[in-house]
């Protein structure tokens, strides 16, 4: 079985503050700090890296994805996964690309709208942010009902747009780690995902086929065993104190958020 989607979501924001973040914690420094960013970016990425964690299963109906938006997105989902099947196209690399590629055009869009307060944003990013917030949110349990992570996604979204108003870099970047992470997590599952090169695949022949390269040609490195595995739950207790830690450490840092 795949990973668990509050799993998913908490291995998407450890995964960016690893490699977008330049907190110290206890004198080690705790990010690669890979782009150039300010505390208020690498922290709205984080925002956006949780939700597109969740993105590739926009092909399973059960899953948070699909229970976040209403009829909508379980009616999105359920189209999808007629199309893809479970853990098919959107767990691939190309869907990493696509999800990506997405992200950038909706970013690049130049749709200024005026809000009070905050004067103009962009609002294409503004709205990717909420969604995506709104996800992450449903998904780690953080807010409850069906109306209040959206809220708490719409304050995200402005925030965002207030705080880290250049997203040309770290958005796209965001929905990229976001959604390769999901990915990486699935295959330490022992279901796995595609073969890395799909839609082109390849199978192994019968004698050869095994929990690692199974017959359909999914590959599988499953030390997490089963989703919901004891082991998955360690891995994510680890991965949750890891972004507590740097996201905190960040914040502190973030002179331009604390002020609102």
């Amino acid at each position: 079985m795949p990973m668990m989607g509050g799993h998913h979501a908490i291995s998407g924001t450890a995964a960016w503050m690893a490699l977008a973040g330049t907190a110290t914690v206890r004198g080690h420094e705790a990010g690669l700090g890979l782009w150039d960013l300010s505390s208020g970016q690498v922290l709205a990425g984080a925002v956006v890296a949780t939700g597109a964690a969740l993105l590739p299963d926009i092909d399973h109906p059960s899953a948070t994805i699909s229970r976040s938006g209403g009829l909508l997105t379980r009616m999105l989902t359920r189209t999808v996964s007629r199309a893809a099947r479970h853990r098919g196209a959107t767990h691939t690399l190309l869907a990493v690309v696509v999800f990506t590629a997405l992200a950038a055009v909706v970013n690049s869009l130049d749709w200024q709208v005026r809000v009070p307060v905050l004067g103009e944003i962009e609002a294409g990013a503004a709205l990717l942010v909420t969604i995506l917030c709104a996800l992450g949110a449903r998904a780690l349990k953080t807010v409850a009902g069906r109306l209040l992570p959206w809220v708490v996604g719409l304050i995200a979204g402005l925030v965002v747009a207030a705080t880290a108003p250049d997203t040309s870099i770290w958005l796209p970047a965001a929905v990229a780690v976001g959604t390769l992470t999901h990915l990486v997590g699935d295959l330490l599952t022992t279901d796995g995902i595609p073969f890395p090169t799909w839609p082109l695949t390849f199978t192994p022949p019968k004698r050869f086929a095994s929990p690692l390269w199974q017959r359909s040609g999914d590959l599988a490195v499953p030390v997490l065993g089963d989703a919901g595995s004891a082991r998955e739950w360690l891995l994510c207790t680890v991965l949750t104190g890891y972004a507590v830690l740097t996201t905190a450490a960040t914040l502190a840092t973030a002179p331009e958020v604390l002020v609102l």
